[in-house]
């Protein structure tokens, strides 16, 4: 009875964990001395309207109380791949950024980072999900060979990591100076 429960075991959940991939995530807590919350409140908002500025970049969550900023982030980034000869294609990137402030630091997460395709012209139409740890994707894609569809994944995901990377440089930035606006 044993024995069946492990190969039942085995047999089941083993190639689930084999391929199961954590989504990529960054975050930190970065210390900022001598700065209240209140201010830094105030500075992570001014970062929030600096770098997100179209209609797919929406602050959700801004409560001064609690400290929290919440918002879903937009960026493009470019596929590269190869079809007789490279090719470039812009790919929109959906995630979530999240900041929480207290008297002298901070917390930032940036995380669900999710390319969905599009069924306009304008960015990469193929979907390749969720950015995970995994350097393949198991998307598929009619008449695409999963070798193509893995080079694009890994592109569109260093190309996210690396703007991603920026975004945290510029909110570092942004929280160690002193705040343009003010409550008035």
């Amino acid at each position: 009875m044993i024995m069946k429960q492990i190969i039942f075991i085995l047999f089941f959940f083993l190639p689930t964990l084999a391929y199961s991939q954590e989504p990529i995530s960054f975050t930190e807590v970065v210390d900022v001395a001598g700065v209240d919350k209140k201010e830094l409140f105030i500075r992570g908002r001014e970062w929030f309207n600096e770098n997100f500025k179209s209609s797919n970049d929406v602050l959700q969550i801004n409560d001064k109380e609690t400290g929290e900023l919440v918002g879903k982030g937009y960026f493009i980034v470019n596929c590269v791949y190869t079809m007789m000869g490279k090719r470039v294609v812009p790919a929109g990137v959906y995630f979530q950024v999240s900041i929480w402030v207290k008297d002298g630091k901070y917390k930032y997460e940036f995380t669900n980072f999710n390319v969905p395709g599009s069924h306009d012209m304008t960015t990469l139409m193929i979907n390749l999900g969720y950015i995970t740890s995994s350097d393949e994707t198991d998307k598929k894609f009619p008449n695409v060979p999963q070798k193509r569809m893995n080079e694009s994944y890994l592109s569109v995901k260093n190309s996210t990591i690396s703007k991603c990377n920026l975004l945290i440089e510029s909110l570092k930035l942004k929280m160690s100076n002193i705040a343009k606006s003010t409550d008035w």
